[in-house]
């Protein structure tokens, strides 16, 4: 599969924003939009390199947050031994972040309205930060994991 397929099998899932950045070089390697690639901004005073959060120790239990998609995130799950990925939340928006060998993906999606019944016409988005991660670890990064990425 190509790059640009594993963002449509993202998007299949109910990621709106998927980013796949080359390790090495930093390169946008494919996107769901030209709008979804990593930037620079300011959170109030502070400046945000996205790139920057790409390199930290995601590990580090200091690290409540992940900045990424113009938007900051509250860390909810970590990689705690091997830093190999994030789970994230800001308010109903999920962002999940994985670290392979060579690349990074990044999947951004909404989390559905709590008390939503599934058959309600119009619900889009996950049950949850966790599902959301499910569903990209069982459907798209697992085969990469296995294909030494």
């Amino acid at each position: 599969m190509s790059w640009q397929q594993y963002v449509q099998a993202a998007q299949g899932l109910g990621f709106t924003k998927v980013t796949i950045i080359n390790r090495q070089n930093y390169q946008t390697l494919a996107y769901s939009s030209q709008a979804d690639i990593a930037t620079a901004w300011k959170d109030g005073d502070k400046e945000v390199n996205e790139n920057q959060e790409l390199l930290d120790d995601w590990k580090d239990v200091k690290k409540s947050s992940f900045c990424f998609y113009g938007k900051k995130f509250n860390i909810v799950l970590r990689d705690n031994d091997e830093g190999g990925f994030l789970v994230c939340m800001k308010g109903k928006e999920a962002l999940i972040a994985k670290q392979f060998k060579t690349v990074w993906i990044i999947a951004y999606g909404q989390t559905k309205k709590k008390g939503a019944k599934k058959e309600e016409a119009g619900t889009v988005g996950f049950g949850s930060a966790a599902d959301a991660f499910t569903k990209i670890c069982n459907n798209v990064f697992d085969s990469l994991d296995e294909a030494g990425i």
